[in-house]
């Protein structure tokens, strides 16, 4: 029995990840995180690393919750448009690593003043 499942693990397509395929997927996140971002106002920026991680942590709880019910159908977002946004919110959260002019990156709301 284990040595049939070896034989066909072995024997199915594996996926084909190169750059290609990375930059398809990547390229689309771009273009949804820039209009997102647009929508609402960099609104995502706010609370820092705080909020970035609720953001973060209602999607994963999402993503958990849409693949063990699987075989329902859902109301609005699909196991794709989640994982797009974790990777979205994922972005986001390194902006804020990588924003110099945020002071206290935890909280996001202590912003260094142009005159200090």
């Amino acid at each position: 029995m284990l040595t049939q499942y070896l034989i066909n693990y072995l024997a199915k397509p594996k996926i084909a990840m190169n750059e290609q395929s990375i930059k398809k997927i990547t390229d689309e996140i771009l273009a949804i995180l820039l209009k997102k971002n647009q929508d609402y106002g960099g609104a995502s920026f706010d609370l820092g690393l705080n909020g970035n991680m609720v953001h973060l942590w209602d999607k994963v709880k999402r993503y958990r919750n849409l693949v063990e019910t699987a075989d329902k159908v859902t109301n609005y977002e699909t196991i794709s448009d989640t994982l797009k946004d974790i990777i979205g919110y994922s972005i986001i959260g390194l902006h804020i690593l990588n924003d110099e002019t945020t002071v206290n990156k935890i909280n996001g709301d202590d912003i260094q003043n142009e005159n200090s």
